[in-house]
């Protein structure tokens, strides 16, 4: 069934006005069934989870946003046993938060932590918000350049392990939909870095950037470049952006695919 896109921008964050009416539910069967095992290594005893993140990460508290569906999603095969705590700030990049990372994600004591990063450092490099102008070169110094950004992750992956927290790192989604423009040619080398630390320190990583280009990529090739379609302003999610994000972190958890399917919409 398709979900209205309904999105404002206000400042950095987006507020979401979704009916009530397409509050998602799960059937009786699935919220009745014993948690296959395919999820048991991620989730198995996982009671917190805290996510790390940026604008995107913020505003999915909102109905509609990734981190509200996977609340709802998780309550559905666990009910009442895992609480998600939203830990996205906007604006932040890696820097950002690995400065308060013991505070909002160590010090809240989760059993897994998933982490979110990356849109900002690229597209801050290439974008002057302050004077609303684009820098093809990607030069300024707002961005977070690739080695420190391969760091502050890193960073924040050894602290939560060794607090004996479980770390999942969720790569960034496109910044703008022009897939091959000079933000999201250079997003993958962070990408590709955020693959790497996360096979380094035995992290499970989740692709959320590869399902969005694929999607994209199959839109404009039959309705061309001109307009947005998982994006309102081509970043921030809008409600089918933020599905696609939830479905594809439920997968990498190891949730089946046929359980997110038999997700229903409320009349």
């Amino acid at each position: 069934m398709l979900i209205r896109l309904a999105l404002a921008v206000i400042a950095a964050i987006i507020a979401f006005n979704i009916p009530h009416s397409l509050i998602p539910v799960f059937k009786e069967s699935i919220s009745e069934a014993t948690p296959p095992p395919e999820i048991q290594n991620v989730l198995a005893g996982k009671r917190k989870i805290v996510i790390v993140g940026d604008s995107i990460t913020e505003a999915g508290k909102y109905p509609g946003g990734y981190v509200w569906l996977l609340q709802r999603y998780l309550s559905a095969l666990y009910p009442g046993k895992i609480e998600i705590v939203n830990a996205g700030i906007s604006g932040n990049k890696a820097t950002d938060m690995q400065a308060r990372f013991q505070k909002d994600a160590i010090d809240h004591k989760p059993d897994l932590v998933m982490i979110n990063v990356g849109v900002n450092d690229v597209w801050h490099a290439f974008f002057d918000f302050q004077n609303i102008q684009f820098y093809p070169q990607g030069n300024l110094p707002t961005g977070v350049p690739l080695a420190q950004y391969r760091e502050k992750i890193t960073q924040m992956v050894l602290a939560a392990k060794a607090a004996g927290i479980r770390v999942v790192l969720l790569s960034p989604t496109p910044i703008g939909e022009i897939l091959d423009g000079p933000e999201n040619r250079r997003l993958q080398e962070y990408i590709a870095a955020m693959r790497e630390i996360a096979l380094q320190n035995q992290c499970l990583f989740i692709d959320l950037n590869a399902p969005f280009r694929e999607v994209i990529g199959t839109y404009q090739k039959h309705a061309g470049k001109t307009l947005n379609l998982l994006a309102a302003d081509g970043v921030h999610p809008n409600p089918s952006g933020y599905r696609i994000m939830a479905f594809t972190i439920l997968r990498g958890l190891g949730v089946p695919t046929k359980d997110i399917e038999n997700l229903e919409v409320k009349k």
